[in-house]
């Protein structure tokens, strides 16, 4: 079976960096963390399994405002969070994280673009004064204040996990 759920990407971007992200245009990324909600509810390529694959390599077609952000060379994935659920939860997540993130107006439709929630971005400026296990709690805090059941991997565990399909049951997950 091929899994289905909600993901967020930790991302750290190394040096201050002006990327241009599809339509978005040019857009400024301070250095710091920040981190990706994303969703893959589909099977087979549209897998949650494949989606992470697709984030986690280096060959790519550029196609979502992600592909942009991860082609830069100062930018770097540093940990995985993943939620496995049949529910569409992406919007509900990038909120709850945008709580406790740091506000910038040039982010504004990144990642959103078919969001139905009025999301201003699915990625959120996380700072550069944490570390990179303060921003992975932040982030899984935030699953589990909505009772979502996340578990953190390193880029190096995401790789390795999803060599393989999850063989685990969805029934009863939210």
């Amino acid at each position: 079976m091929n899994g289905k759920g909600c993901y967020s990407l930790i991302l750290r971007i190394l040096e201050p960096s002006t990327v241009r992200i599809g339509a978005l245009g040019y857009v400024r990324f301070d250095e710091g963390f920040y981190v990706y909600v994303g969703s893959a509810l589909g099977s087979k390529a549209q897998s949650l399994e494949n989606r992470l694959r697709r984030h986690l390599s280096n060959s790519k077609r550029v196609k979502w405002h992600i592909d942009f952000l991860l082609s830069s060379k100062n930018v770097s994935i540093e940990r995985v969070i993943v939620c496995k659920t049949v529910s569409r939860v992406e919007c509900l997540v990038a909120k709850e994280i945008a709580k406790t993130g740091l506000y910038n107006p040039q982010l504004r439709g990144f990642g959103s673009s078919d969001c139905k929630l009025g999301c201003l971005s699915h990625i959120i400026c996380l700072g550069d004064s944490i570390t990179i296990e303060e921003a992975a709690m932040k982030v899984l805090n935030a699953y589990t204040r909505l009772s979502l059941k996340a578990e953190i991997l390193t880029s190096e565990q995401a790789v390795e996990k999803f060599s393989t399909t999850w063989s685990e049951d969805l029934r009863g997950e939210r």
